[in-house]
Formats: structure tokens, C-alpha cells, sequence
């Protein structure tokens, strides 16, 4: 049985836990112990405040990581290596460009052809590319703003001095109070379609009831036989009409013949001396006429 002293004891502990500091430090900088991965290439001019350790991602997807960062003093840019996953394989033509986070941080964006489909070598080189990232779109449209703010504040200034006008404040009365009248109009309408309008087609549908009893019994009417009876009363007025314009008949020579009323008119006239004498001289005509004396 192997007995270990207290140096020796002390001296494993300490082993255990530098290995367990440096693998968490090594989790916690991105590197995957576990995974194998193959190294890459990729030449930048500029690398914007990228640092080992960053992420390399695909999409958003991260793929690997920065391992090691070099400057090239022949052709003056920065060689950046980059472990990748051997379970991801890099498009032939592929570009590589930097990207900054909303928090500052800068990562490594990989850009893939959809064309191609022929992947590279482990070792190979990936051309570097400049980028539009979200921080470099907010540095271009931070001027713009910083120019749009004076205009803004005279577009608030008169906005102000048109709502501080007040014809508004009139205006706003007048619509509210065109409001309030068009919801009376409202309830008026819908008082009318509610209660008068029923009203009114039910009389409609009594007036066309009785259209429609009345036009049955036109339809009863013998026009055939009226129209006879017509033809034959406009017949009999004709022929009258007729005799009364024939000099030669009875009736138009009642009409046309003056000898008529000549007659008449003697006879008329005598009638009314014959009164006239019985008026002034009655003894003889009631003498004669009632007790039969001579």
C-alpha cells in the first residue's frame, strides 16, 4: 500500500486545480477542447479591434474561432488563424469580413458563394472583404441625424405655434360640437329605420295588396262587352244628333221651324188677354161660366 505525504498531497491538489482553472479559462475564451478542428487563413487589412479567441460565424452560426493573429511586415496586412469545426466545410470563394456587435465586440463573418459547391483545403487561404456591419451603418447615419435635428426642432417649434393658435382651439370646438350633432342626426336615422320604416312598408304592403285585389277585378270586367254597350250608346247619340240637325223630322222641325214658336207665342199672348179680361170683367165670364144664365 503506496502512502503519500502531505507534500506530495498538496502538490496533486494543486495540479487538479490549475488544470481546472485553465480549462475553465480556455471554456470561457470559446475554445472547444472537445472538438477537433481545422485551421484556416484569412488576410485582412484592418482588423477593428478583433482579438483571438473572437467568433467565427456563418449566417449568425458560429462555425470556430480566432486562434492566432500576426502582421505580415512584406505585405503589410494582418494574417488571421482561424480553427473551424471539422464538421463545417468552407465554400470554395468564400470571404471573410469583420463585423461589430451591438455591445463592441468584433467577430469574424464568413461569406459563402451560393454558386459553388467545391469546398477548400485545411490550410487554405480565405480572402478578406470589407463588411457593412451594424455599428459602421450607425456611424453613417449618425451624421445624417445629427443634420436632420435642427430641422426637426423647427418642424416641433411650428407644430407648437400651429397647436398654440386659437382658431385651433375653435376648431376643435366646432367639430365636436359637428360631432355631437352629426350623433343626433345619427339616432334620428336610426329612429326612422328602426320604427317609421317598418311602418311605412307595411303600408306599402297593404297598398299593394289592394293594387293587387283591384287589379283582379279589372281583370274581371267584361271591357269587351262595355265597349259594345259603349259603341252602341255613342250609335244612338249619333242618330240623334242626327234627327235633331234633319230639318225634315219631327224633332228638327221642332227645332228649326219658327212657325212653332210663332204659334206659341199667339197663343200665349191670348191667354194672357183672356186673363187680363177676366181680371177687369169677371161678372161676365163667371156668369155665363158657372150658373148656366143667359
Amino acid at each position: 500500500m503506496i502512502f503519500f505525504t502531505k507534500e506530495v498531497k498538496i502538490g496533486i491538489t494543486a495540479i487538479f486545480a490549475l488544470a481546472i482553472i485553465y480549462a475553465g479559462f480556455v471554456f470561457l475564451k470559446g475554445i472547444n477542447l472537445f472538438n477537433d478542428t481545422d485551421t484556416y487563413y484569412v488576410k485582412l487589412n484592418n482588423i477593428n479591434g478583433l482579438i483571438p479567441q473572437s467568433d467565427v460565424v456563418v449566417c449568425g452560426m458560429k462555425i470556430g474561432s480566432v486562434s492566432y493573429i500576426n502582421y505580415n511586415n512584406e505585405d503589410r496586412n494582418v494574417i488571421i488563424t482561424i480553427d473551424v469545426y471539422k464538421d463545417f466545410s468552407i465554400i470554395s470563394g468564400s470571404s471573410a469580413g469583420l463585423a461589430k456587435e451591438m455591445l463592441g465586440s468584433t467577430k469574424l463573418e464568413i461569406i459563402m458563394p451560393d454558386n459553388n459547391y467545391t469546398t477548400l483545403e485545411p490550410g487554405d487561404t480565405i480572402s478578406g472583404k470589407e463588411t457593412a456591419d451594424l455599428m459602421s451603418s450607425a456611424e453613417e447615419i449618425v451624421p445624417q441625424i445629427q443634420n436632420l435635428l435642427p430641422k426637426i426642432d423647427s418642424i416641433l417649434v411650428s407644430i407648437n405655434t400651429v397647436l398654440a393658435n386659437p382658431s385651433i382651439q375653435t376648431s376643435i370646438y366646432n367639430i365636436e360640437a359637428l360631432t355631437s350633432e352629426l350623433r343626433t342626426t345619427t339616432a334620428g336615422i336610426n329612429h326612422i329605420l328602426g320604427e317609421d320604416v317598418p311602418l311605412i312598408l307595411n303600408k306599402a304592403d297593404v297598398i299593394c295588396t289592394n293594387m293587387e285585389i283591384a287589379t283582379s277585378n279589372l281583370k274581371d270586367i267584361d271591357f269587351k262587352g262595355l265597349e259594345n254597350n259603349i259603341n252602341t250608346t255613342m250609335q244612338g247619340l249619333h242618330l240623334f244628333t242626327n234627327k235633331l240637325n234633319n230639318e225634315n223630322s219631327n224633332l228638327g222641325l221642332l227645332l228649326n221651324d219658327n212657325s212653332l214658336y210663332m204659334n206659341l207665342d199667339s197663343t200665349l199672348y191670348n191667354a194672357s188677354a183672356l186673363l187680363k179680361d177676366l181680371r177687369l170683367q169677371p161678372k161676365r165670364y163667371v156668369h155665363f161660366s158657372l150658373f148656366g144664365r143667359k
